[in-house]
């Protein structure tokens, strides 16, 4: 066992102004009751996050910084600095205070409880976006149509160390934490908390980004899109089927005269555009795969600070 109890996981980026409140806020909390460490990631922030992160190490000790060679997303960034973590369990934040450090004590409580690998803080609704937010609940809901236990995480939570360092020894070029974790165990426990009333907003991650995080996870974590293909194809198929029966019905059995160039032309083009969308998918299948097999990294570092 560590002498470390925690190991506070925080992958920042464009936050210089709430890192200063964000630290002092951690170690108040921290300080006298538990053995910590905090970990700050940039990934690869354009505003002077990085000196502000080198200006709290001055007075701090117990900080590690780290600063990604470019821009790889929070959950790479987040991996990175579960492979610097020394404490027994890891405690993951957000940059920006939607959800305040006191709250960690709601998940060291329910995983003393439980013993649970994972504890996740789950809130109902923080200071995001209208966009940000709807994309969410869009996410949140069709991960639940392939499985029950899918879309519950948060990126505030709590997991045993030994589980952490498999993620990062076992992560792919694309991470996602919250479906990676489910691969590994399924103790898991839930506790809500409030939003931080001392939320400070900065620049987020763009929507480009979003929605190329969104389309990854789909691919990487859910059969969902080919199971979605399988089952258009199948009803096209029934429909198809069905309407062939209807006119060989008035042509043989009824002696009605059939005309239908348009229709065909109309059947033909919608059949050939629905077939040209799923080879599109399994190509983004074969794209992913290609990426995996040739080891893309999912974070490199380009400077550490201990």
């Amino acid at each position: 066992m560590s002498s470390i109890e925690y190991s506070i996981v925080i992958p920042v980026f464009g936050a210089e102004n709430s890192l200063e409140k964000l630290h002092a806020s951690i170690c108040a909390w921290f300080d006298g009751k538990y053995s910590y460490e905090i970990i700050y990631v940039d990934d690869q922030s354009r505003d002077k996050s990085w000196d502000v992160l080198k200006k709290i190490k001055q007075s701090h000790k117990n900080t590690t910084l780290i600063r990604l060679s470019k821009n790889f997303g929070q959950h790479g960034a987040t991996i990175c600095g579960f492979k610097y973590a020394k404490g027994n369990f890891v405690v993951t934040l957000d940059d920006d205070l939607e959800v305040h450090p006191q709250e960690t004590e709601k998940l060291i409580a329910e995983q003393k409880k439980n013993n649970a690998d994972v504890v996740y803080g789950e809130y109902r609704k923080l200071n995001k976006p209208f966009l940000r937010s709807l994309f969410t609940g869009i996410y949140k809901s069709l991960s639940k149509i392939e499985d029950k236990e899918k879309g519950k995480g948060s990126s505030f939570r709590l997991l045993k160390n030994s589980l952490a360092q498999k993620l990062v020894t076992n992560h792919r070029h694309f991470v996602f934490i919250d479906e990676l974790l489910l691969w590994y165990t399924r103790k898991m426990a839930f506790v809500p908390v409030p939003p931080n009333k001392d939320f400070i907003e900065k620049k987020r991650y763009k929507m480009g980004s979003l929605f190329s995080l969104a389309g990854n996870i789909i691919l990487f974590s859910s059969t969902f899109p080919l199971k979605l293909v399988t089952r258009i194809g199948f009803l096209l198929c029934a429909i198809n089927f069905l309407v062939g029966i209807y006119f060989l019905i008035k042509k043989l059995a009824l002696k009605i005269d059939v005309a239908g160039y348009a229709s065909l032309i109309v059947s033909i083009l919608f059949s050939t555009g629905l077939i040209i969308f799923c080879i599109g998918i399994l190509a983004q299948y074969i794209s992913q795969s290609i990426k995996t097999i040739n080891n893309l990294p999912a974070y490199n570092e380009d400077e550490v600070v201990c």
